[in-house]
C-alpha cells in the first residue's frame, strides 16, 4: 500500500514543471471570421502541455484528426502557435495556418477569447472554453 501511495504523488502530468492556466484541454465553442455568425464545423480542441501544442478534430463518434506543434506565451497578451512541420498539418480549421500569432482578448475563468489576422487579411476569433 505504501509503495502505491508513493508512486501515485511521485506521478506527474505537467512536463518541465506548471504552464498555468493552459495546461490541459481547451474547446472551441465558436469561431467567427471577420465579424461574421459563429460557426463551428466539427468539434476542435486545443491542448496544451509543456510545448507542446494539439489541436484536434472529432468527426461522430470515432473518427479523430490531429495536428501536433509547438506553442508559446508572451508577456503581451500574446500566443503563438507553429506547426512546423506542413507534411502532418491535416487540420482544416478556419482561420488556423501553419504559423499563428494569436491575441489574448479576455480570459474570464475558464474561458479565453483569442484573435488573429489571417495571411488572407481575415480576422478570426476563436471561442475557447477549459475542459474539466
Amino acid at each position: 500500500m505504501l509503495l502505491l501511495v508513493a508512486l501515485l504523488v511521485g506521478a506527474c502530468t505537467r512536463n518541465h514543471g506548471d504552464i498555468g492556466m493552459w495546461f490541459g484541454t481547451w474547446h472551441v465553442e465558436a469561431i467567427t471570421v471577420d465579424d461574421s455568425q459563429p460557426t463551428v464545423v466539427g468539434d476542435y480542441f486545443f491542448q496544451f502541455q509543456s510545448h507542446v501544442f494539439r489541436v484536434s478534430q472529432v468527426y461522430g463518434h470515432e473518427q479523430l484528426v490531429a495536428s501536433y506543434g509547438t506553442w508559446e506565451e508572451g508577456d503581451d497578451a500574446r500566443l503563438t502557435v507553429a506547426f512546423p512541420d506542413a507534411s502532418v498539418f491535416y487540420i482544416s480549421m478556419p482561420g488556423l495556418e501553419a504559423f499563428n500569432d494569436f491575441t489574448v482578448e479576455s480570459r474570464p475563468h475558464g474561458r479565453v477569447l483569442l484573435t488573429r489576422v489571417t495571411s488572407h487579411g481575415e480576422t478570426v476569433t476563436y471561442m475557447l472554453k477549459k475542459q474539466p
